[in-house]
């Protein structure tokens, strides 16, 4: 608490970017400048689990309301980084590419999937905020080669990317889910007394808040392409980031931390491996959606009501974070270990396989 009492400052702005960005998107929601036919999401398509006419423009004042608040902090704030800069205009790109899908609605996946490959591979060879160690020996003597290295981090990026756009499926799943990463990550700064680190998550995570008043527990606004991209772009690059400059932070505490998403995608893909469909086609069988209609089931049976949707990416927070936030948590001031790190992942990608399977079962009983 110390830090916060000698750092007021770090509270206003904090303060600062919750306000603005609740504001935002109150105005968002409410604006009239962008046709509806474009801001508003598809009803159509079988990973839809809302009813009704949504705005799918989310990213807009999350992404704002960041850039205004360091944009001030820029002409009234002497320490700066510029490595924090470099990763927020790449991912800015990124959003830029989302957000173009949320507004044309007609991009092919695959036209997608290579552009952020070539953005990514730009910026990566460019800025250099590669994966350098991984506490993994023999991944760490191919990546000493930076080709190699570049290779790594550019396929984690775009896992990153594609994961997080998967979540993006439930009122507050994904912006719930990357708030409380965001304050992981800042227990990580702040042990580690990066206090630049500190002032960008708090920035984040507050405009991440200011959001989700409007995205949880009504969706009155969804997060879109442009959105879930950006949140997949700036917590990958951000881990990366850590990874090679705080001495209590590694790769595989990012991996853990994003131990959900990993398994979303990774499971997702094996999926439709398995039963031979498109792989880069959306469906409606992800843990979200499934949860989802065993939950509209027990409505049905038992006559409650209750906000499904909300509820849905509530349990799925939990489901993802709990766990890993106690783990990480108490080893805070520590890096992980490989045998650690995967005894923890064989435990929760067998219990996230399990639960997903007993669901699957139930919902068709």
């Amino acid at each position: 608490m110390h830090l916060f009492y000698y750092h007021f400052d770090l509270i206003l702005w904090g303060l600062s970017a919750f306000v603005l960005s609740t504001l935002l998107t109150y105005f968002f929601i409410n604006e009239k400048i962008i046709p509806n036919r474009y801001s508003n999401d598809l009803l159509t398509g079988s990973q839809k689990i809302h009813v009704k006419n949504v705005k799918r423009i989310g990213g807009l004042p999350i992404i704002s309301s960041i850039l205004i608040i360091l944009l001030i902090q820029f002409f009234y704030v002497e320490k700066q980084d510029s490595g924090l800069y470099n990763v927020l205009i790449y991912c800015i790109f990124i959003f830029a590419i989302g957000f173009t899908e949320d507004l044309i609605k007609d991009i092919r996946p695959i036209s997608r999937l290579v552009v952020l490959f070539i953005i990514t591979l730009i910026w990566l060879f460019y800025y250099k905020n590669l994966i350098y160690s991984t506490n993994i020996d023999f991944v760490d003597d191919l990546i000493k080669v930076e080709i190699f290295a570049l290779s790594l981090t550019t396929i984690c990026i775009i896992a990153s990317l594609n994961s997080t756009n998967m979540m993006d499926g439930a009122n507050g799943l994904l912006t719930m889910f990357s708030a409380f990463v965001c304050i992981i990550l800042l227990i990580y700064s702040i042990e580690a007394k990066n206090h630049i680190l500190i002032n960008f998550l708090i920035i984040l995570t507050s405009s991440l808040f200011g959001f989700l008043i409007f995205n949880w527990p009504k969706g009155f606004i969804f997060l879109g392409d442009g959105g879930s991209y950006f949140l997949g772009a700036i917590l990958s690059t951000l881990l990366i980031y850590m990874s090679n400059n705080l001495n209590n932070f590694n790769m595989l505490n990012a991996l853990v931390i994003m131990i959900y998403p990993i398994w979303e995608l990774m499971f997702t893909v094996f999926r439709r491996l398995y039963f031979s469909s498109n792989i880069v086609k959306p469906d409606n069988l992800h843990l979200h959606t499934i949860l989802h209609a065993n939950i509209k089931k027990i409505d049905l049976e038992k006559k409650r009501s209750f906000n499904k949707n909300a509820l849905t990416g509530l349990l799925i927070n939990v489901i993802a974070l709990l766990p890993s936030s106690i783990f990480l948590i108490y080893k805070s001031n520590n890096t992980l270990e490989d045998r650690e790190s995967l005894g923890f992942f064989i435990t929760f990608f067998s219990i996230y396989t399990i639960l997903y399977l007993y669901l699957v079962k139930r919902n068709k009983n």
